[in-house]
């Protein structure tokens, strides 16, 4: 059996009770204080980001730059704990969950992926106004005709499951396209006011070159798959352009998923802290053999002393 651990987007973090839960668990607790500790040397301010999210029920409402900061903290205090649980042969990624992938995998540290992301969250406002914007059929799954017209729009189309998309680009452009989308019976709603994972955020990931040049980074330790070049990534130099090419190009999970599968991974460890990019697999025939493991249920049972071997 070969094991992948999946990292979701920020997404994840929306469902503030699922991840406050995570706050008692030891490694969690202990990488948010070191996550707070480097984040203060950007902002040379005491910084608590397990104090953010125990307040806040809404977090990206609260502060969308200390979101991004918590997202990649938690779910590398996440990851800590399940690999005292289990073997995990592999990791993949979606959208921001690259970054806390980066940090476990050793081919960058904590501090550094903790410093793209900070200049992520302060540089996102160089991109044009735009916007991401989720799309899904209201019933069942994306038909052929829904996915022409999808591909054909000329915008950025990031395929999470045969359920769920997202469109990137102008906000304008997405306007204008709902109508003929709700007559093909599809649902399209804005997720971020920032268009993620289109060309338009281009001018961010080339400021994050500057910031990443002369940095020590290490092939992965860990095998690592890209949902955006839908590859292996086995040298430092395809760990950098990765991190750099994230923000402006569009997520494959879909295919991610069906290459793994392809390549004999039937067991999915989904770090969460929500199941956004795994709860569609056990209902998708063509994964009917994937078994999906919720972080959660690997370590929910030792949350007084941490995740023990």
């Amino acid at each position: 059996m070969t094991t992948y651990a999946v990292y979701p987007g920020l997404e994840a973090l929306q469902q503030a009770s699922r991840t406050r839960r995570w706050l008692r668990l030891s490694e969690v607790s202990e990488t948010l204080d070191e996550v707070s500790s480097y984040l203060s040397e950007s902002t040379g301010r005491k910084e608590d980001i397990a104090g953010f999210l125990r307040e806040n029920a809404r977090p990206h409402r609260a502060d969308m730059d200390r979101l991004f900061v918590a997202h990649t903290g938690i779910q590398v205090g996440i990851s800590r704990a399940v690999m005292k649980r289990t073997r995990i042969d592999g990791l993949a990624g979606c959208s921001m969950g690259d970054l806390a992938r980066g940090a476990v995998s050793g081919s960058a540290t904590l501090r550094q992926m903790i410093g793209i992301v900070w200049h992520l969250a302060q540089y996102r406002h160089l991109s044009p106004p735009g916007e991401l914007a989720s799309v899904r059929p209201a019933e069942g799954i994306f038909d052929a005709a829904q996915l022409g017209w999808l591909r054909g729009t000329r915008l950025s189309l990031s395929l999470w499951s045969e359920r769920y998309g997202a469109l990137a680009g102008p906000s304008e452009a997405i306007a204008a396209l709902k109508p003929r989308g709700r007559e093909l019976g599809l649902k399209i709603n804005q997720l971020y006011p920032y268009p993620f994972h289109s060309e338009l955020m281009r001018p961010v990931a080339e400021s994050v070159r500057g910031l990443v040049h002369g940095w020590d980074i290490r092939p992965p330790a860990v095998p690592v798959f890209s949902s955006i070049f839908l590859k292996h990534l086995v040298s430092a130099d395809e760990m950098r352009e990765e991190a750099l090419a994230g923000a402006s190009n569009p997520v494959h999970w879909f295919e991610t998923v069906r290459s793994l599968r392809g390549e004999g991974v039937t067991r999915i460890v989904n770090i969460g802290p929500t199941d956004t990019i795994t709860s569609w697999i056990p209902q998708s025939a063509e994964f009917s053999d994937v078994e999906v493991v919720d972080a959660w249920d690997l370590c929910g049972d030792d949350i007084a002393e941490g995740c023990a071997a």
